[in-house]
């Protein structure tokens, strides 16, 4: 943004326009809000590491494409996708040849547009990004600078704001002194029992909730979402998290939800017929009835993320989700939808009875592959990392059911409009990457 600025790409009248865009975009509480006016400080300086990560991955596409030509957006869509692949948690190595390789491009692309000036440090740093990853892990694991990182551990210890130094050599001292009392302490037991409050948890505050389970159960729950050729899930399976309120007990399901959850029965389990219960009376022998009680959720937990509904307005923002499907012709595609709320129902099968974690979603029309892949470059649909589907929803069908084991991840969504004259409107789909990069 700043090398734009400085090259007069971007008016005071585009940052107008930017800051209007800006504001139309609805994001979940827990990613954090920009400031009100985005181009703060000179060159965007003002914007804090955390807040640079929300701008580039969710609001930069959206609300630049059409105010760059074709150099900038080339330069744009290849730092967006590295940076897509480099901030999660877990990367997988050829995610990291991926992200060299389009960084490389980016800094290509830089030279040719401005000149061999406009190579910083900065640029020459992020030839080495995937080396140290490599090397040290994600970059979420560890600082890029390492004095930044001293600042960081310092400035968290208590102190008066006066003395701070002689303060902060006795922390110092302290912290060694029980380093070796717990290290003594594994030699005796009765001291080891005293010193257990003293020993650091291995995650803390929101990466804490990671504590109770292991990446290899994270991973296994994300590969039902996304290897869903490979084998879908039923719904009834273990997932790390759980339900959350407001809740409504027993409800009574209407006539025609109870037929679109007979149909996902039949889907899910082929050798079983099942059927609403007041139908059962005129079902084929052997039918399996489906009760028309079920207990509502508004709020999912999974990890450290919370996916809303639309069944409390308050938490709508988080209802916007991917998924994917098999389609007819045995290919896999991305839709993205809308949770209208999530439920808990069991269905006795002859084995005995068994609780499906169920979520029902309306989803978001296509607007055609040309239109939902406008913000690419040379053709490759995974240079842009926002989609543009039409505003209004598919008819409610069985579909429209799905276990949340099937939910692939949460997304943002904001408003795009293509065409000058007669502009017209689509939203844009940002998926959120939180741990795993999809």
């Amino acid at each position: 943004m700043k090398l734009w600025i400085e090259e007069r790409k971007l008016t005071p009248e585009n940052l107008s326009l930017m800051q209007e865009r800006a504001n139309q975009i609805q994001v979940p509480a827990d990613i954090g809000r920009l400031p009100n006016k985005i181009s703060t400080g000179e060159g965007f300086s003002g914007f804090s590491a955390d807040q640079w990560k929300t701008f580039v991955l969710i609001y930069a596409t959206s609300i630049t494409w059409d105010l760059l030509k074709e150099p900038d957006r080339r330069i744009l869509a290849n730092f967006v996708r590295a940076c897509n692949i480099l901030v999660c948690r877990i990367v997988p190595k050829n995610g990291l040849i991926e992200a060299h390789q389009r960084l490389v491009t980016m800094i290509k692309e830089i030279e040719k547009t401005y000149g061999p000036e406009k190579i910083s440090p900065n640029l020459h740093l992020c030839m080495h990004l995937c080396e140290c990853s490599l090397d040290y892990g994600p970059l979420y694991a560890f600082w890029c600078y390492s004095m930044e990182r001293m600042n960081g551990l310092l400035g968290s210890y208590h102190n008066s704001n006066r003395k701070i130094e002689q303060e902060i050599m006795k922390i110092i001292q302290y912290n060694t002194v029980l380093d070796e009392f717990t290290t003594y302490a594994d030699q005796n037991s009765q001291l080891h029992e005293s010193l257990e409050i003293l020993k650091p948890k291995d995650l803390v505050g929101s990466l804490s909730a990671y504590n109770e389970y292991s990446d290899e159960e994270y991973r296994a729950f994300r590969l039902l979402s996304a290897n869903i050729e490979e084998g879908a899930a039923f719904g009834f399976e273990p997932f790390p998290g759980s339900f959350l309120g407001p809740l409504k007990k027993d409800v009574i399901l209407q006539q025609d939800f109870l037929q679109l959850l007979a149909d996902f029965y039949c889907n899910t389990y082929n050798d079983k017929h099942f059927v609403p219960l007041s139908r059962i009376h005129n079902a084929p022998e052997c039918s399996i009835p489906v009760l028309p009680k079920a207990n509502q959720f508004s709020r999912l937990r999974i990890g450290t993320e919370i996916f809303g509904s639309t069944l409390s307005s308050r938490y709508a923002k988080s209802a916007n989700i991917l998924a994917r499907f098999i389609l007819k012709d045995d290919t896999v595609d991305t839709y993205p939808g809308q949770i209208q709320f999530f439920f808990e129902h069991t269905i006795y099968l002859p084995e005995g009875p068994r609780t499906h974690y169920l979520v029902y979603v309306r989803w978001y029309m296509s607007a055609g592959n040309k239109i939902r892949f406008h913000c690419r470059i040379d053709n490759d649909n995974n240079s842009c990392n926002i989609e543009l589907w039409k505003p209004e929803f598919y008819e409610i069908g069985r579909d429209c059911i799905i276990p949340i084991h099937n939910i692939l991840c949460r997304c943002v969504i904001g408003r795009f409009e293509v065409g000058q004259r007669n502009p017209r409107k689509y939203i844009s789909i940002v998926p959120l990457n939180r741990k795993f990069h999809i």
